[in-house]
């Protein structure tokens, strides 16, 4: 998305939560069991959202992080899928992700849960810095107190400690095999023939891989390997070999491929994929229990919020990053 409309510029990676274009909310969460999930407590079907200024907290970390990326001409570009200009579409996201902060706020009163003292004062020294970084022309069109602040970064870091209270009784645990990515050299063709031709001469002693596939009139690629990212028959295929073997001819879906193992184990590569392999899980089955128990609750708002809230309307609290300066205090 963010290169769809802004081109190939750089920019960093998001925070555990944070909205890369937001689409997450929180954890989709984890923006996304314990159990069958909370049960709603009695009369909790109105719940009172967040105010325009706390809204603001990280509604200007969100414009200043686009505006950084695309420039100011970002807000009324139209998303032809969406059938709305940046500015709307970005704005919903934005409440989106307020929405699913309040709600595993509720879900951690719900469940007995607090900061602790320590947090607290993390939090309130992240708050601090921010407000500190607004001018006063900053903070009178956010509207915002230190106060306002505070509470945002609170509800944050409860809101990262439900999701790993929730979920650390449950087996997440990933395995070497199941999260095992292998780095292989390959060539496909239409042509069983050539496919054949390029399995023979590539196994033999010394054989360039891509000197064979190019002698075959094929192209030959490198690329990394996990396990569910190709067919049955090419994942079987592919994980049997051991560094420096090739493939017999493989066929899938009504495409030859063949295949030489560089490395039959990527320890680095091993270690990220398990971790996002376990950080799904973990996603997975808080959603489990959050789904049920958002169901049946409304959030109202004073003062319409949403509709006073105008995304590029100028360049404010360029100075105070709410990502990042939760992580720089969290340790996260």
């Amino acid at each position: 998305m963010d290169n769809m409309i802004c081109g190939n510029r750089n920019r960093t990676s998001p925070a555990p939560f944070r909205m890369p274009v937001l689409l997450l909310a929180l954890c989709l969460l984890f923006l996304a069991g314990c159990g069958q999930g909370a049960s709603l407590p009695a009369g909790r079907k109105s719940e009172k959202g967040y105010s325009l200024p706390e809204i603001m907290v990280i509604a200007m970390t969100e414009q200043n992080r686009y505006e950084e990326i695309c420039t100011d001409q970002i807000w009324n570009v139209e998303i032809a899928e969406e059938g709305e200009n940046f500015a709307s579409y970005l704005t919903g996201q934005i409440k989106n992700f307020m929405e699913e902060l309040k709600i595993m706020n509720l879900l951690a009163q719900d469940r007995n849960m607090s900061l602790s003292p320590e947090e607290r004062s993390e939090m309130a020294a992240a708050a601090a810095e921010y407000f500190g970084n607004l001018t006063a022309e900053d903070i009178e069109h956010m509207g915002v107190s230190e106060e306002d602040v505070r509470a945002v970064f609170e509800d944050y870091c409860l809101a990262e400690k439900l999701v790993e209270e929730l979920t650390k009784g449950i087996d997440l645990e990933v395995s070497d095999s199941e999260a095992k990515v292998i780095t292989v050299m390959q060539a496909e063709t239409a042509d069983r023939q050539a496919a054949e031709n390029l399995s023979l001469a590539a196994a033999q002693e010394n054989a360039d891989f891509e000197k064979c596939a190019s002698d075959a009139g094929l192209s030959a690629t490198t690329r990394q390997l996990g396990r569910k990212e190709e067919s049955q028959e090419f994942e079987d295929a592919a994980f049997a070999l051991s560094a420096g073997q090739v493939s017999q001819v493989i066929e899938s879906n009504g495409t030859y491929y063949v295949i030489k193992c560089i490395s039959d184990y990527d320890e680095e590569a091993t270690a990220a994929r398990k971790k996002i392999i376990f950080e799904e899980r973990k996603r997975k089955a808080f959603k489990e229990i959050y789904d049920s128990f958002r169901e049946g609750i409304n959030l109202t708002y004073s003062g319409d919020p949403w509709n006073k809230l105008e995304l590029g309307s100028g360049r404010y609290a360029a100075g105070a990053d709410f990502f990042e300066i939760y992580r720089k205090y969290s340790g996260k």
